[in-house]
């Protein structure tokens, strides 16, 4: 069997399908290769079953697949001077960056390469040569593939059998990109998973009972108890009470919703199951929090909001891509730079990373402002704003950048001075005034503390937010003993009113 019967095995394992017709058009249908519904029990599934069956283990490899595959990766080329320029039209950064064979993109062939790797530890890819003479990035399951080797780490060759055939293709070391996780015993199976097995096979059995419990448990939720003592029935006045009682029950009970009056003692008591009598919640909580503490995730990422307020999720979506993903990107961007790269013929000087810093930066008000503060001016054109917000086209003179009349460079101050708004100056000013008559308001009755060391500490503090300190702090204190009544907002309102374009 050649490689080209190993692909086309890999194709129709990733997309299975069968034809169909839909309106009268002939469409390929997706379908499931796996077969039956059938749960195994975990102690003797396959990793790959377990995945299927197991709902917190699937949601832990797809969350890292998924969100590690929508980076970008992108391909630079680093200058003697030590800058990088972004690779758009290699062959390299195509194959690594758009398209790594003819059958995927690079978004599945990470979503790929990271599944692997949480499930099985490991993940290969294959260079391979298509009928173009062009090199061509496969992966296959790593259920697939066995390395044999020759010695303690040396690899010998790379065995891959695909099911169903008979016998598995060689394929040399240096044709293939192994990624895969630490391993104290080269060779043997190192997944994640059989450190879950036995988690897994709680939760297995749990949601097994439950699925029986429902099945075949009565499906009573209230009953009607009649004490011993009373009248005995025939069943003339049974059938009479019940068809008086379904008056009052059902939806075509012509008295339903109303109360019936119910005779002889006769009790109407509840029997409806609730989970939490089981404690199945806390259950299922508890497994979801166990595989994503050995996966190293946040629960609260995977739904486990228990606690969680906006400003946690802000910081646990930030640490994401630092603490959690940041490790696993760094291990992949290695072994590309170091082994993908040359047997792709990159040129020198070439790396590829991904774009994390995309997922780390703020909203765009928080980046609009920070450069802003940052380069002390407008940084956008026109025809980029509506291009990069709106999506039109670009405007006569709109490539020109705008300075606004009142900043000049050197001169006047920047939009944001330094990270300080217009009208900063005034609002600290405001703030220092308003909590010092509020405290003098404090100070005062119980102390009897005098005007001059009020004065002299108001003027300390509105140092550096006025031009002078001392005599605005004196101005406040004439208002106050002209008006000792007078709220806090009516001293800064009178301060305004004197001098509109004071500090203050």
């Amino acid at each position: 069997m050649g490689v080209g019967k190993i692909i086309a095995a890999a194709i129709r394992d990733r997309v299975p399908r069968a034809a169909g017709v839909f309106e009268g058009r002939p469409v390929e249908i997706f379908v499931n290769s796996a077969g039956g519904s059938s749960e195994p029990a975990p102690e003797k599934a396959t990793l790959a079953a377990l995945w299927k069956f197991q709902p917190h283990l699937r949601t832990v490899i797809d969350f890292y697949a998924r969100n590690i595959a929508q980076l970008a990766l992108q391909a630079f080329v680093r200058a003697p001077d030590g800058s990088s320029e972004r690779d758009r039209t290699s062959y390299a950064a195509h194959r690594l960056c758009v398209q790594p064979n003819g059958h995927m993109t690079s978004y599945e062939l990470f979503y790929d390469l990271v599944s692997n790797l949480q499930l099985y530890n490991r993940a290969y890819w294959f260079f391979l040569t298509n009928a173009a003479g062009e090199t061509e990035i496969h992966p296959f399951p790593a259920s697939w593939v066995t390395p044999v080797y020759d010695g303690y780490a040396a690899v010998s060759h790379y065995e891959i059998l695909a099911p169903k055939e008979p016998e598995p293709v060689k394929v040399k070391p240096e044709d293939c990109l192994a990624f895969e996780g630490w391993n104290p015993a080269p060779g043997a199976e190192s997944s994640l998973v059989e450190t879950l097995r036995l988690v897994l096979e709680e939760n297995h059995h749990s949601r097994k009972y439950r699925v029986q419990f429902w099945r075949k448990s009565g499906r009573v939720g209230t009953y009607l108890t009649r004490p011993v003592t009373a009248p005995a029935w025939d069943d003339t006045a049974r059938k009479r009470f019940y068809t008086m009682f379904e008056e009052f029950v059902g939806d075509k009970g012509r008295r339903a919703g109303s109360t019936p009056l119910l005779e002889d003692g006769i009790e109407l008591k509840r029997a409806a199951f609730t989970s939490a009598d089981e404690q199945w919640a806390e259950s299922v909580k508890l497994s979801l929090r166990t595989v994503a503490q050995v996966y190293q995730i946040n629960p609260a990422m995977l739904g486990d909001i228990d606690g969680t307020t906006y400003a946690n999720m802000r910081e646990f979506n930030r640490s994401l891509y630092s603490n959690t993903l940041g490790p696993l990107v760094r291990f992949i961007e290695a072994r590309i730079n170091v082994f993908a790269l040359p047997r792709l013929e990159a040129a020198e000087g070439t790396f590829v990373e991904f774009n994390v810093q995309e997922k780390l930066r703020g909203s765009f008000e928080e980046q609009a402002s920070l450069l802003s503060t940052a380069i002390g001016a407008p940084w956008l054109t026109r025809n980029e704003g509506r291009q990069k917000f709106q999506n039109l086209p670009p405007i006569e003179g709109g490539d020109e950048l705008i300075t606004p009349l009142n900043v000049l460079v050197g001169g006047q101050t920047s939009p944001q001075d330094g990270g300080a708004p217009p009208g900063a100056g005034k609002t600290a000013a405001h703030t220092i005034i308003r909590k010092h008559l509020e405290r003098i308001s404090r100070v005062i009755p119980s102390k009897g503390m005098t005007r001059p060391r009020f004065e002299k500490e108001l003027a300390e503090d509105l140092t550096g937010h006025t031009d002078d300190p001392a005599a605005l702090a004196q101005r406040v204190h004439d208002l106050i003993e002209a008006n000792p009544n007078a709220p806090v907002t009516g001293v800064i309102s009178s301060l305004e009113g004197e001098n509109r374009d004071s500090a203050v």
